[in-house]
């Protein structure tokens, strides 16, 4: 028997798998334990917080087995279970098994027996893919669990990615929590502070002179100054929030931007430049982590529709833009008999398919394109060679063409007419008998009922937006089947007004990066198809409306996750939800014809956009490297990817987003344990979409260019 000390058992595997190390996919998941005990404090063992929060059984002698549920697959290579100081443990053995076809299995070598040592390690023999996994004490007369964290195939130092949970945050001045970087104009300007007690005083101050320019007061901790609109619309002046209080005087935020269009205009060279460096094997790195056109990318990724949206929201804007891209050089460096990229998983044919991309397909029609045109030909010109992918991230599908992947198709399609004068209509024509033979082939004209995990795989509806542009590109072709897209995505619709509950979060911000797939979808349907849309479109969008209200009525503006105790997603870096959510509301914003329901969520979907540039409990921006090509950040994410070189290497990238605060933080805990910091090309695709949503709400193009684009 071991009393009075504290043990810590690791479970390991010395193979490495990129994504998956170093990452705690127990963090918050669903517990279940047999026999039933003590289930008031089964969620303090995999909460990230030790010493202070303890799990402790009330039988004794007895077998307990703890079973945790992933939501997805995932490669597991080990875990820490830590037992508190000060308690007596006594049991015989522990052992691990997986979950798989409806069966559990054993772990090959994991089981350890308890010794009078501070450190028990076992290596196993083999690693398993599983959605959960189930951990056995056996003969437990004592058995105390401060916390269990389950890691990928990595197994990191010792005491990573948990706290003692005694840490307090003491602030010494107010906490002024304000969208750091830009602000329009004529837009929604909120900022909040959860350090006050009362509803206090505030300028907006000029940083040049210090000069106060609008005075106000806060109401429950959040200060509105929209109507502050400088005289003049100027980019080389900044101004900050300063708020009065006799106890803690003078607290000032951080300075910010306010003009016309100013969050797009400080984002779209970066949104570029990332997409840009992401590219596999002639990016920023020679490898294709997973096979795809990014690095990191898969069938779900959405890379080049959201580039073909942003592009279409201000043509004006990219076709100015400095080209940076070098076909010729790139296309010399991937046939080189030198260029030896690195092994990574799912990249199989990356290496073949490139090759084939800048040796097979004619060359561009115009070398000069804006990068923006190139990089769509680039993610088009990949699949068009070969649109089979296996995601890296334990998916269950394998290697196949997902419908997904060819959805990506109709958006290059339905936007050429756009860019055709920089790609051939040869290239279209490639592009649009491939699309036609395979749309039928991956279901595309069936109704999908898959519902996804959080993992963002699968979100429901995701086929609507694309078979109404091919709808279009049918009819411009002339195509006898152009009303088998639009009865396809009436169908779908259908489905989803009748079996979707938006009470139910796994519906929406538990569909995590994915959710913009359906809210884009149903809200284009209504707006430029309303006599073709199903009996209850209007009314489905403006209850998805309301939920989002009831759940964003805080300090914040932020839409939850649930009233409950999750303000985030359970578990899951959230970043791209955060940042993708704004496109959803502001779609439907110019959909719905009840005027406050208009403006609240107009109001939400702007407190989105300062959320990742600062307005949340950290007053972090996204970015954990915002030295790398974003414009006004003073404070970047402070808890970013601890692997350095691997997987795919988007550290190494300019304009990647990171991490925001999670539950843990929320309302107003900023030494909260932070979420995983890791970018992901997703998030910058969703950051792409909000850009082009922002420009059709704000009138910069319209939004009817989605259904009838100008045939150049």
């Amino acid at each position: 028997m071991l009393k009075g000390r504290n043990i810590l058992l690791v479970f390991c595997f010395m193979t490495y798998y990129g994504l998956e190390a170093q990452i705690n996919h127990s963090l918050l998941k669903s517990v279940e334990i047999f026999p039933d005990d003590n289930t008031e404090k089964l969620k303090n063992i995999n909460d990230g917080i030790i010493d202070s929060n303890i799990w402790e059984s009330k039988r004794k002698n007895s077998n307990y087995s703890f079973v945790i549920n992933f939501s997805a697959d995932f490669v597991i290579g080990g875990s820490h279970i830590y037992l508190p100081v000060n308690k007596s443990v006594d049991f015989e053995k522990v052992s691990f098994q997986y979950y798989e076809k409806g069966e559990w299995s054993n772990f090959e070598g994991g089981t350890a027996f308890l010794k009078s040592s501070n450190l028990l390690s076992i290596v196993f023999s083999k690693t398993a893919s599983t959605s959960k996994i189930k951990i056995n004490f056996t003969n437990a007369s004592n058995l105390a669990i401060s916390e269990i964290t389950v890691w990928g195939t990595k197994v990191p130092d010792l005491w990573y990615g948990v706290s003692k949970g005694n840490e307090k945050f003491i602030p010494k001045r107010h906490w002024v929590c304000v969208n750091q970087v830009a602000h329009n104009i004529n837009a929604p300007k909120r900022f909040t502070v959860p350090t006050a007690n009362a509803d206090l005083v505030y300028y907006v101050v000029e940083k040049e002179s210090d000069k106060v320019l609008f005075k106000g007061t806060l109401k429950n901790k959040i200060g509105d100054f929209t109507k502050f609109k400088p005289k003049t619309n100027s980019f080389s002046k900044e101004y900050f929030i300063r708020v009065k209080d006799s106890i803690f005087g003078d607290s000032d935020s951080y300075p910010f931007l306010v003009a016309e269009e100013a969050i797009q205009k400080t984002a779209y060279q970066s949104a570029v430049d990332f997409m840009n460096d992401a590219r596999s094997m002639v990016g920023t790195h020679p490898s294709a982590y997973g096979g795809c056109p990014w690095r990191d990318g898969a069938y779900y990724t959405f890379e080049v529709p959201s580039m073909v949206m942003m592009y279409l929201s201000n043509p004006e804007v990219f076709e100015k833009m400095k080209v940076s891209i070098n076909y010729n050089k790139e296309k010399e460096k991937i046939l080189s008999s030198s260029f030896n990229p690195t092994k990574e998983p799912s990249d199989k044919k990356a290496l073949s398919i490139i090759q084939s991309y800048y040796s097979e397909l004619e060359n561009p029609k115009d070398l000069k394109a804006p990068d923006i045109i190139q990089m769509i030909r680039f993610g088009i010109g990949w699949y068009l060679l070969d649109p089979n992918t296996k995601d890296p991230s334990g998916d269950e599908l394998g290697w196949q063409i997902h419908n997904q992947t060819v959805e990506q198709f109709a958006f290059f399609l339905y936007g050429y007419p756009a860019y055709q004068k920089y790609i051939s209509h040869s290239f279209y024509n490639k592009v649009l008998q491939k699309t036609l033979k395979l749309w039928d082939e991956t279901g595309l004209f069936k109704v999908i009922t898959k519902i996804g995990t959080p993992k963002g795989r699968h979100c429901l509806g995701h086929s609507i937006l694309p078979n109404l542009l091919m709808y279009e590109v049918a009819k411009r072709e002339n195509l006898s089947t152009a009303n088998l897209f639009l009865e396809a995505a009436y169908n779908q619709t259908k489905w989803v007004i009748e079996n979707v509950d938006w009470k139910d979060p796994k519906y929406t911000k538990g569909q995590r990066i994915s959710e913009p797939r359906l809210i884009t979808g149903l809200s284009h349907f209504q707006k430029n198809y309303p006599e073709f849309a199903p009996k209850g479109l209007l009314k489905k969008i403006n209850a998805w409306s309301k939920e989002v209200i009831r759940l964003s009525e805080n300090e914040w503006d932020f839409r939850r996750y649930d009233l409950n105790k999750n303000w985030t997603l359970p578990s899951f870096n959230e970043a791209g939800n955060v940042i993708g959510f704004p496109a959803c509301a502001l779609s439907v914003a110019m959909v719905t014809k009840d005027k406050q329901i208009k403006d609240r969520l107009v109001q939400i979907a702007y407190a989105h956009i300062d959320n990742f540039n600062g307005r949340n409990p950290t007053k972090d921006h996204c970015a954990n490297n915002p030295e790398k090509g974003f414009i006004g950040v003073d404070s970047g994410w402070k808890y970013g990817d601890p692997r350095h070189d691997v997987c795919a290497r988007l550290e190494t990238v300019r304009g990647a987003l990171c991490s925001l605060p999670g539950t843990e933080m929320y309302p107003f805990n900023p030494l909260g344990k932070p979420r995983h910091g890791e970018g992901w090309t997703v998030y910058n695709s969703n950051w792409n979409l909000t850009l082009a949503y922002l420009n059709f709400y704000e009138g910069i193009s319209s939004i009817e260019i989605l259904k009838k684009i100008p045939n150049n």
